[in-house]
């Protein structure tokens, strides 16, 4: 169970913010986002009230620096080092589903996805915050990744034509699972992703690969 009853203490005030978020998450966890409000943030955190307002005017504030800490900064750091990688497009896209499988599923970051399903039509700020921050980037990298690989003849002109989404379905699939099927085994994530990225190659790759 998640303690919030800790004494406020000294920090250092550029750590404020990643403490406020982490006792964010954890009491969404625990309690959803609706139920979970800004004092009990505070107490999570071990701070007054006050201090959380002078990071965060609202908790739909906390929420939205939670995404860009905890996703969407480190999958855009991983995306650079995908558009700098020597691969061919088999091994990136391989790469890409590693990376959300690491960001979403075993960080335990679907707890964002989760606050979303539950509560997300009293919230579509949030909806629209994550779908900017994470679903669009997301399609960027795979945009990216088609791309390079058209350039480089590994792909057929008509890759550049898929829609991205059909790509990161399996990947959207597994960051879900931990939300929907709470407690039923996840499939075999690497087989999974293998089988799939074999099915995309049959039909888009070069004739001449």
């Amino acid at each position: 169970m998640f303690e919030c009853s800790r004494k406020p203490r000294q920090r250092r005030k550029e750590a404020r913010p990643s403490e406020i978020i982490a006792a964010a998450v954890e009491l969404w966890k625990e309690r959803g986002f609706a139920a979970t409000r800004l004092e009990d943030i505070a107490k999570g955190a071990g701070i007054a009230k006050g201090t959380v307002y002078r990071y965060f005017p609202s908790k739909e504030a906390v929420f939205e620096a939670a995404v860009e800490e905890q996703i969407a900064s480190t999958t855009m750091g991983r995306a650079d080092d995908l558009r700098t990688a020597n691969a061919n497009s088999e091994e990136m896209l391989l790469r890409y589903f590693e990376n959300v499988r690491a960001e979403l599923v075993d960080s335990g970051s679907f707890i964002f996805l989760k606050v979303l399903l539950a509560e997300g039509h009293r919230f579509p700020d949030l909806v629209r915050k994550y779908e900017d921050l994470v679903i669009k980037n997301g399609a960027d990298v795979v945009r990216g990744i088609l791309r390079r690989g058209v350039d480089r003849g590994e792909l057929k002109p008509q890759a550049m034509n898929l829609d991205p989404t059909l790509v990161m379905a399996p990947a959207m699939m597994l960051s879900l699972w931990g939300t929907v099927f709470d407690g039923i085994q996840v499939p075999d994530v690497q087989h999974m992703h293998h089988q799939h990225v074999a099915l995309l190659l049959s039909s888009l790759q070069s004739e001449a690969i």
